[in-house]
């Protein structure tokens, strides 16, 4: 069964172990694989609970955790289903769209640091939509940014959303850094981890983008109509460029 064929109290675990390790209980994972994350989940959350969950222990459960579940998120029939679907129906990504898919085409040609650079320039022309700042406005801060998810509708999306947000518009503390260099301000300065962990990272925001969506309540649907099908072909193109993503993965 997968995680949405347990019982709230599993899944509420599952979800707070996955939590400590910047992830969420993904209702797209198949039986087998939401049966690694409960593991991963509670050997995390069991840790946490003896006071030793380290910074090193949260990095390889997290990448264990990305190991397990990023195919789900990130295979082509997904990506082509969420952009052509709510990502286009939203009021605040239809606009992005033409971004969204170049960041997708960076990350499936595994330019890892390019789509990052470009999912968090989504985020940010979300944000600035959904709080209606125009152009000429005083700019905002991080924390204003962060703050403009709450005109969504109170709900467990919004919850996890504001989450996410949190670690993207965390400062870097050279001293403290954040887990996985997962923020905005450590990209632009080029503070940046193993080129696995931009790739992880990349998933992450998409999730963010999935989880948005769920907050203006919009539902994933299967429209199979010529947009999805030049997309998925568009996509799909760029993984068979094998000796591109060998080049950025240094073989």
């Amino acid at each position: 069964m997968s995680f949405s064929d347990w019982e709230p109290n599993e899944v509420e675990e599952v979800r707070q172990g996955l939590l400590l390790l910047g992830w969420r209980a993904d209702s797209r994972l198949t039986s087998d694989d939401a049966e690694f994350a409960r593991d991963i989940a509670h050997e995390a959350l069991g840790y946490k609970r003896a006071g030793c969950l380290t910074s090193q222990m949260i990095d390889n459960l997290a990448a264990r955790a990305f190991d397990i579940m990023a195919f789900q998120i990130m295979n082509v029939d997904e990506r082509a289903f969420m952009t052509s679907g709510p990502y286009k129906e939203s009021k605040f990504f239809a606009s992005l769209v033409p971004l969204i898919d170049e960041a997708t085409l960076c990350y499936y040609r595994g330019y890892y640091t390019a789509a990052l650079a470009t999912l968090f320039v989504i985020v940010e022309s979300y944000l600035r939509q959904l709080a209606a700042w125009p152009p000429e406005s005083r700019p905002t801060t991080f924390a204003q940014l962060r703050a403009s998810v709450k005109k969504h509708p109170a709900s467990s999306a919004r919850d996890e959303a504001e989450g996410i947000l949190a670690v993207i518009y965390s400062r870097y503390e050279t001293q403290d850094p954040a887990q996985f260099l997962f923020n905005r301000h450590g990209l632009l300065h080029g503070l940046r981890g193993p080129q696995n962990i931009d790739g992880m990272n990349c998933v992450r925001v998409f999730i963010l983008f999935d989880v948005l969506c769920s907050a203006e309540g919009l539902a994933r649907e299967l429209v199979y109509d010529k947009e999805f099908y030049s997309r998925h072909a568009a996509y799909g193109a760029c993984l068979q460029l094998a000796n591109e993503v060998d080049l950025m993965q240094g073989y």
